[in-house]
């Protein structure tokens, strides 16, 4: 018997063998699928990392972003004794918070924001300082209101674990 003919009833009526049945079967189904899922293009908005222009563009924005912490004359104070490498290492670690935290590939080599900042009794307007210079670079940068929305909403999360100083 081959099974890749149908099988006669000797009726003159024939019944598909197994593998017709199967082929249909699989072939109906991935049409079905075809149809219900769109393209993969289409199914997925870019990640914030994308939007934000990938490693370059959170580097750009990150080392603009960090000047200004370093020179304001709120913040600023805190990053006094930083040495030139020192200060390239905190811009790096916040290149890759930001890089991970958007979708990217990047890598988290700092500690919790908790341990981090952890008895520095950071204020709650010094935080506010931090966030109006990110506001001020990623406006510099042209970075649209959709994006600021969702970075922004990433950083607001880690103020519980930055802030020990409330009402200042």
């Amino acid at each position: 018997m081959n099974i890749s003919n149908p099988i006669s009833t000797g009726m003159g009526r024939y019944i598909p063998s197994a593998f017709y049945i199967q082929s249909f079967c699989i072939s109906t189904a991935l049409v079905l699928f075809m149809l219900a899922v769109p393209p993969f293009a289409e199914a997925q908005e870019k990640s914030l990392y994308e939007r934000l222009g990938g490693y370059d563009g959170i580097s750009a924005v990150v080392d603009d972003f960090a000047a200004k912490l370093f020179t304001d004359e709120v913040v600023g104070p805190r990053f006094f004794g930083m040495s030139d490498d020192s200060r390239e290492g905190f811009r790096q670690k916040n290149k890759n918070l930001v890089c991970r935290a958007t979708g990217g590939p990047c890598k988290v080599i700092s500690r919790p924001a908790a341990v981090t900042h952890g008895g520095l009794g950071i204020k709650a307007s010094e935080f506010d300082v931090v966030a109006n210079h990110l506001i001020d670079t990623l406006n510099k940068f042209n970075v649209p209101e959709k994006e600021h929305e969702e970075l922004l909403a990433i950083i607001g999360t880690l103020r519980p674990d930055i802030v020990e100083v409330e009402g200042e």
